[in-house]
């Protein structure tokens, strides 16, 4: 019998963590984007992470940039597996990230502009799964229909021998106790230097020092079933298969069968614990260009390499083996193509598109196939996700401004890739916000987005013990995130 302790506790990605803009990767990395959702072609100071090549337009001196985001994320599982208590049951989790920072800084000169930036391009929260998940459930769940089956023979075989009928098949259910919390971070400093060609183009080259750092901790307990009280009531089905077998009506056979059972019943529903931390590093180099045809239209592009991330488990407690200390595992983060514009047909209006795309079949992301071996992206993507975005933004007085964006894409990922712990949804977000010039050196911003996911309904089966066929049932995945972000801009 398979172990039934945290079964399902694999690799937390990335993307149920944060609000992202493709799989891993966080594309909300100021407050401005919080209210535009299209900074793809800024010429502003957080151009130091969306266009590098645009900080050759800035004016000459120092610039900085800081802000926060607070990100709140519910996820909200349904599963109709037949033998779950309540089924179809609900599990609900809060993800939480209330600190989420990126500061920017740049120096222009001349022709020339050097940058740097820190922000999280990865990850950001913490996830706590007070109540389990499905997969924690659904094995400890089938106990019940799995004794029921093993021992109606007993009863028929007792009954039909003209005794009373001992009812041991009457199991009225099961409990459990299960917990996961779970954080994962990708922290990001970024260099690079922008060199002004003419006033037209600009290029940009650059990189980012990425530090991973995962923890993770589980646990399952007190797995019981619901007995009559006649053989004791709510107990370890371990324990309940030793009482039946003290039956000195049955043969050697099988009180032989049952207390081998039970001995394998302890071992797979023991208390369980998990508690361990996973942590690499990994470089991505980054190259853009803009073209500023004119101060009514700004063009930029940029791409970021594929950073290879191997992360190395530092384990304390591990009682199911899923994170063996000192194994190492990829985390990487993929390949990511940008493109964006402005326009700015009136003075107080501009206009902006964005487009991303990342390049997420070639990485790995900590997959394992039913050997456990890692694997790529292949068999769990059927296309590279992408994401597109436009946004309106309008100054009043000089020093007053709104603006409202909208973004929409797909992850391209399959049912191989979703599970209850890690799963992607195809989403369209809206946002807006404010902004102030509160001096010529200073400029205040406050956004709000807000991310709409499609529910996805991922056909499985599975198979307890003793059963003549697997069962089939559906798992419905669901979420939403919001996002409060400020900042403040200073130029020197």
């Amino acid at each position: 019998m398979k172990r039934l302790n945290l079964i399902g506790i694999g690799m937390l990605m990335l993307s149920p963590v944060m609000f992202a803009g493709g799989l891993v990767t966080n594309t909300n990395q100021s407050a401005a984007f919080a209210r535009t959702l299209t900074r793809h072609a800024t010429l502003g100071i957080d151009a130091v992470y969306y266009n590098p090549a645009g900080l050759g337009v800035l004016e000459r001196g120092l610039h900085l940039s800081l802000s926060n985001q607070s990100i709140f994320q519910t996820r909200t599982i349904t599963s109709d597996y037949p033998y779950l208590t309540g089924s179809p049951k609900s599990y609900e989790a809060e993800l939480v990230a209330p600190i989420f920072p990126s500061i920017y800084a740049a120096y222009k000169l001349d022709k020339w502009a050097f940058s740097a930036g820190f922000n999280i391009i990865g990850g950001g929260g913490s996830a706590d799964f007070q109540t389990g998940l499905p997969s924690f459930e659904i094995p400890v769940a089938s106990l019940v229909p799995m004794l029921q089956g093993a021992l109606a023979p007993i009863d028929q075989g007792l009954a039909g021998a003209g005794l009373p009928d001992p009812g041991y098949r009457n199991i009225s259910g099961y409990n459990m106790n299960a917990a996961f919390k779970g954080s994962s971070i990708y922290s990001g400093i970024q260099v690079g230097a922008t060199y002004a060609i003419n006033d037209m183009i600009s290029v940009a080259i650059g990189g980012r020092y990425v530090m991973a750092n995962n923890s993770y901790e589980g646990a399952l307990s007190d797995v019981t079933i619901n007995t009559n009280e006649d053989y004791g009531g709510t107990q370890p089905p371990g324990d309940y298969l030793r009482t039946v077998a003290t039956n000195p009506y049955l043969d050697e056979a099988t009180v032989g069968m049952l207390n081998g059972t039970a001995q394998l019943l302890d071992v797979a529903t023991a208390d369980a614990n998990l508690n361990a931390v996973q942590k690499g590093s990994g470089f991505t180099p980054i190259i853009g260009l803009n073209i500023h045809l004119s101060d009514m239209v700004n063009i930029a592009a940029k791409y970021e390499h594929h950073t290879k991330i191997e992360l190395t488990n530092e384990t304390e407690v591990d009682d199911v083996n899923m994170f063996p200390d000192g194994e190492k595992t990829r985390g990487d983060l993929p390949g990511m193509f940008s493109l964006g514009a402005e326009v700015n047909p009136l003075g107080s209006l501009t206009a902006s598109v964005g487009f991303n795309y990342f390049l997420d079949k070639s990485a790995y992301y900590g997959n394992v196939n039913e050997s456990n071996e890692q694997i790529n992206n292949e068999t769990t993507i059927d296309e590279n996700a992408w994401s597109f975005a436009a946004s309106l933004e309008y100054k009043f007085l000089g020093i007053l401004g709104v603006s409202a964006g909208y973004s929409g894409g797909n992850l391209g990922v399959n049912d191989n890739y979703q599970s209850d712990l890690s799963y992607g949804l195809k989403s369209n977000s809206v946002a807006g916000g404010v902004f102030v010039n509160v001096t010529e050196m200073i400029t205040i911003n406050a956004g709000f987005t807000y991310v709409m996911y499609e529910d996805y309904s991922n056909a499985q089966s599975y198979q307890p013990l003793g059963f003549p066929a697997a069962v089939d049932f559906v798992d419905t995945y669901g979420k939403d995130t919001k996002v409060f972000a400020i900042g403040v801009d200073f130029s020197f």
